[in-house]
């Protein structure tokens, strides 16, 4: 394990998709939950853990509960005097993460949602990595879709990642996050996907940063982002999605 960023290198694959706002994360996200669930990737954990969310409309799911709503009502039972003792209020807590938790056949979703409650009482970002090591013996797998910045990238919620896949679309902004991003965790724990970049650009990478691969331009696939289609609807041959097979591959998950 790394000393410095609590990063596993030989566990079950926990990975953490992140990047600049409007690169594609999202969509990223969702093509390869559906492919990691193709291969056999299951029981899957999927985590929506921007406060904005987005993944889980990305695959046509709908949370009623979320973590940042299930620290709320414990800042608001302690603000009523509540008197519920630790060991019955760390119970309650499970129950209720357990509750936000939409459970699926073959995989299961947990949304971080967005914080109304202000306090310190066990912050969102805390309750989100414990939630996750709690939840990780369950499943085979787990996929984040991280914070649109980086955030979350540092020990509050990749204590048990084993890869970091930064996705980029060519631009200087998208770029610099990678670079911030390595330097929190480290290039050797770090693997890029790029998105909607010109095949005339070469793409000037951190030293030790290997590049998954690329996701072409897709009509098809704009078309259901635009439309608010899920997209485990796409074709089986479209291109993106053909495109994110190979990504799978070259992560050697399976």
């Amino acid at each position: 394990m790394c000393e410095e960023c609590g990063i596993h290198e030989y566990e079950k694959p926990v990975i953490a998709v992140c990047g600049k706002g409007g690169v594609g994360k999202t969509v990223f996200s969702a093509l390869l939950s559906k492919v990691l669930l193709e291969e056999g990737l299951k029981p899957l954990l999927l985590v929506d853990a921007d406060p904005v969310g987005g993944l889980m409309s990305a695959i046509g799911e709908y949370a009623v509960d979320t973590l940042a709503g299930v620290r709320d009502r414990f800042i608001s039972e302690a603000r009523r005097g509540g008197k519920t003792g630790a060991g019955e209020a760390a119970d309650q807590l499970d129950y209720f993460i357990l509750k936000a938790l939409v459970e699926r056949q073959n995989y299961s979703l947990l949304a971080m949602g967005h914080n109304e409650e202000k306090g310190c009482f066990c912050p969102a970002n805390k309750l989100l990595k414990n939630a996750i090591d709690g939840l990780i013996p369950v499943f085979k797998g787990v996929l984040i879709d991280a914070e649109a910045g980086i955030e979350q990238i540092n020990r509050d919620i990749t204590g048990r990642v084993t890869r970091v896949i930064a996705v980029v679309d060519g631009s200087k902004r998208s770029m610099d996050t990678l670079a911030m991003v390595v330097n929190l965790v480290g290039s050797s724990h770090v693997s890029v996907v790029a998105n909607r970049v010109l095949t005339e650009v070469v793409l000037q990478l951190p030293e030790g940063v290997d590049l998954l691969g690329s996701i072409p331009e897709n009509d098809v696939l704009r078309q259901f982002d635009r439309e608010g289609r899920p997209l485990w609807q796409l074709p089986p041959e479209n291109e993106a999605l053909t495109a994110v097979r190979g990504i799978a591959k070259a992560l050697v998950l399976f």
